[in-house]
């Protein structure tokens, strides 16, 4: 019987041990970042401006060349000039069935012309067919006219042509090189046949009119021998004019309009045969680099004229842009427009919100503000094209207030594996939100973002099982484009209070048992004691460690260059020369073992520094301190090292001077060191809140350590140089850090 009272006593001693050791953990000193801030991508609007000119002659349109189709048209003027008729066909004399034939015997023949105006003339058309093949050079041309014979004469107006003909009968279109300008008078059309080769069988068969033409007064003339012949009075050869008028025309008096986006403008007088018009206040896309505008008249014949445009263009485009809101400073925007002109009179305008302040606009980073027109009435900043050139950076920087709004929160304290939730409350602010809710060591451990609407107002995360106590805040960023704000809130897991209850069944248990289990209880209260103590000691330990911390660096092996390196004092170091004098150290006598699965440390002693030289794979941790440390923090390092190994061996392995890979190092010091405790801090107001005398005591230190030295910051290291910390005062310390009362400051 006894036997099993002493089996059953100690299976429920081990039970309450368990529970005992179960419910007794540690309590634990967070570190703080340097800053809480959220930076945006947004998007702004700008407007570009600029002047495009050209001219064309000769035209029966209008038609805009532009190299890029993006522009749209504002304002568009024309100025037309030498309006006149365009090309015609003038029928002289129209064909009959009889022809007269250019041959070797008879080299030419000739028909008077009568222009009755000035004009200039295209070419001519002339009825006929060509015999046999040909082996000479036949030209159509025009000849001066003697008024004595009434013959050609030796002037030829213009340069020849090369006969246009074949073996068909018909009307042949006779083009000369260039047009000819012909003032009213007589001259000669003729068909030149003056290089006929003697062995040429070929007719060149021109038609005339035997009878019946109504011009009986126009002569003709042949040319045999070298000379010109006069032949028959009255039978003229076919033949019509192709010819431009040079008459002049004012716009008004033929109806002159134009057509513009589907609407019609008249042209106006100017000055003789010129017109103008002007179209404003129009938004004309072009989509396209080539537009044409028609023109229109009430004439029978197609009118030529010349034509010089100046348009007004204006493009929108969009620019990047940041925003970064924070907790500790104004809103703070950036755009970084890319101006490039490609026309005359380049400008642009930028149109701010009116919330925004203090607005700067730098080009090649230099500070251009009060060059520029910066309208904080009408809100918008105009660059004009006098300071606008081909490669210049821009960048327009601006702060607005935060936007105030607030959470609705049912509760602030949660235990392991519960869900947090809460609402933005009403009236709820339209636009994007980015919830961030950082864990106890303010490492960003969720991040969610929502657009409201159409999406629900709430907030919603479930703390993990395995989640630590303390206080974790959530960030809640609010951006709509124009406007931005803040509002944070900090709740706090509670890990269950399971000491509590392990008791409650300890003393059921003790309550059944004899005296025996009563010794046994205390002697395991005496134990938990003892733990408890060690706990706040190897706080203490790791509190100290972090103050005696000046510097670290870390080396990538094979080269011996630093590829991290931080400093936590306010002395300045060079940290390529302390790690090159380390170096040479270690490699004059104090080799390190070349195991590679564990970090192997050496201590050395300079001046009043200790230093730590811990080697691990690919890398060497060095670590100047003002003491020696505990011997917990070996353990740290062992920690540290293999999580350096694990995140960034394989930019170890292959190290070839590139140092932004390592730039994350800082955040695992601060997750297994704690050093955010050696960052500088800031004082902001207590509020109402509620400070203890301790709080208090070390928030008079770091006034006076402020005006001592004319700073808005100071150090927790400047705090310890006077006093001697107790725990009392480290909690103190890492609460006025929770409660934002010592906030970071960044230098």
């Amino acid at each position: 019987m006894r036997s099993k009272i002493k089996t059953f006593i100690s299976i429920n001693l081990l039970i309450l041990s368990i529970l005992i050791a179960c419910s007794n953990q540690p309590n634990i000193v967070y570190a703080q970042s340097n800053g809480d801030s959220l930076t945006a991508d947004v998007n702004y609007r700008f407007q570009e401006f600029s002047n495009f000119s050209t001219t064309q002659f000769n035209t029966n349109h209008i038609k805009i060349s532009l190299p890029g189709s993006k522009w749209n048209v504002t304002n568009l003027e024309l100025n037309i000039t030498d309006i006149k008729l365009g090309e015609e066909v003038k029928s002289i004399e129209e064909a009959d069935k009889s022809f007269k034939s250019v041959y070797k015997g008879v080299r030419g023949y000739g028909v008077q012309l009568n222009i009755t105006e000035d004009i200039t003339l295209i070419g001519v058309q002339i009825f006929g067919y060509l015999f046999g093949t040909t082996y000479s050079s036949v030209y159509v041309q025009i000849n001066g006219y003697n008024q004595v014979n009434h013959r050609p004469n030796a002037t030829i107006y213009g340069n020849p042509g090369p006969i246009n003909i074949s073996t068909t009968p018909g009307w042949y279109v006779q083009k000369f090189p260039e047009p000819i300008s012909l003032s009213k008078g007589y001259y000669y059309l003729v068909v030149n046949g003056s290089e006929y080769k003697s062995y040429d069988n070929s007719d060149h068969n021109w038609a005339y009119n035997a009878s019946g033409s109504i011009h009986t007064n126009l002569y003709t003339s042949k040319y045999i021998s070298g000379v010109w012949l006069d032949d028959v009075m009255g039978e003229p050869f076919s033949h019509k004019l192709i010819q431009r008028t040079d008459q002049s025309f004012d716009p008004e008096a033929i109806n002159m309009t134009i057509k513009v986006d589907d609407t019609i403008y008249t042209i106006n007088n100017s000055s003789p045969g010129s017109g103008k018009v002007q179209i404003s206040n129009v938004n004309i896309p072009l989509n396209q680099t080539d537009v044409v505008f028609p023109v229109y008249h009430n004439r029978t014949i197609e009118l030529m004229f010349n034509v010089s445009y100046d348009l007004k263009l204006e493009n929108h485009f969009t620019s990047p842009g940041t925003i970064e809101i924070a907790e500790t400073h104004d809103n703070y925007w950036s755009v970084t427009p890319i101006l490039a002109p490609e026309f005359n009179n380049y400008s642009v305008k930028f149109n701010f919100p009116s919330k925004w302040f203090d607005v700067s606009l730098l080009r090649n980073e230099v500070n251009i503000t009060g060059l520029v027109d910066v309208n904080h009435v009408e809100n918008y900043i105009y660059i004009s094209n006098s300071f606008i050139s081909e490669g210049d950076s821009w960048e327009i920087t601006a702060s607005s207030s935060k936007k105030d709004f607030n959470l609705d929160v049912s509760r602030t304290e949660f235990y392991p594996g519960q869900e947090l939730k809460f609402f933005i409350a009403t009236p709820v602010l339209e636009g994007n939100y980015t919830f961030v809710l950082t864990d106890t060591y303010e490492t960003q451990i969720n991040i969610t973002t929502k657009l409201i609407p159409p999406e629900s107002n709430s907030f919603a995360y479930t703390f993990p099982s395995n989640a630590l106590d303390g206080s974790y805040k959530v960030f809640v960023y609010w951006l709509n484009g124009t406007d931005a704000g803040i509002v944070t809130q900090v709740f706090t897991v509670i890990l269950p209070e399971v000491i509590d209850w392990a008791m409650i069944i300890g003393i059921v248990i003790i309550v059944g048992l004899s005296s025996a289990v009563t010794v046994s209880s205390v002697v395991l209260a005496k134990r938990n004691k003892k733990k408890k103590i060690a706990a706040k000691e190897k706080i203490m330990n790791k509190f100290m460690d972090i103050l005696n911390l000046n510097y670290v660096i870390i080396i990538e092996k094979k080269s011996s260059l630093n590829i991290y390196d931080q400093a936590f004092t306010e002395k300045k170091f060079n940290s390529t020369l302390v790690s090159g004098f380390l170096e040479a150290i270690r490699s004059f006598g104090l080799d390190i073992s070349t195991s590679e699965e564990h970090s192997q440390t050496i201590k050395l002693e300079y001046q009043n520094s200790k230093i730590l030289m811990s080697d691990f794979k690919h890398f060497r941790l060095i670590f100047i301190m003002k003491d020696l440390p505990s011997p917990q923090f070996y353990e740290i390092i062992d920690d540290l090292s293999l999580e350096i190994e694990e995140k960034y061996g394989i930019y170890l392995k292959e190290f070839k001077g590139n140092l932004q890979p390592f730039e994350g190092i800082e955040s695992l010091l601060r997750t297994h060191m704690g050093t955010t405790f050696l960052y500088p801090l800031k004082l902001t107001g207590t509020g109402k809140m509620k400070i203890a005398p301790t709080e208090k005591s070390l928030i008079n230190k770091a006034i006076t350590i402020m005006k001592k030295n004319r700073l808005d910051y100071f150090y927790v290291t400047q705090l310890i140089r006077e006093i001697t910390f107790d725990s009392k005062e480290i909690e103190a310390l890492y609460s006025l850090i929770i409660k934002r009362i010592f906030n970071p400051f960044i230098l």
